[in-house]
């Protein structure tokens, strides 16, 4: 693995994840003044609130418990092979977002 490459790939994904949270914190904004928001507006708001649970499941640990850093991609590869989501969409392959999506709808 070229660490540069990875580096700039896991850069891109936080920025991404703090673009679509700034973008959910202008929904919340809407709403709370009173304004309609559409229903793609509440699934996106829905869909980044539960992206930012997952961040923070993930990295409160990491930055509290010594040696998170080394267990976390151990957790994130068992979750993968159960077929558990634990990654925000920012950090999924684009096939994972559609695999994923697809599951959803079948349920």
């Amino acid at each position: 693995m070229d660490f540069k490459k990875e580096a700039k790939i896991f850069a891109k994904n936080l920025a991404n994840e703090a673009r679509e949270t700034g973008e959910a914190a202008q929904i919340i904004a809407k709403y709370a003044r009173g304004e309609k928001i559409t229903d793609a507006e509440n699934t996106a708001l829905r869909e980044q609130f539960y992206d930012v649970l997952k961040m923070a499941g993930i990295g409160i640990p990491f930055a509290l418990i010594p040696g998170a850093s080394i267990i976390l991609p151990l957790v994130i590869a068992f979750a993968k092979k159960k077929n558990i989501n634990i990654l925000p969409s920012s950090f999924q392959d684009k096939e994972e977002i559609k695999d994923s999506e697809n599951e959803n709808n079948i349920e």
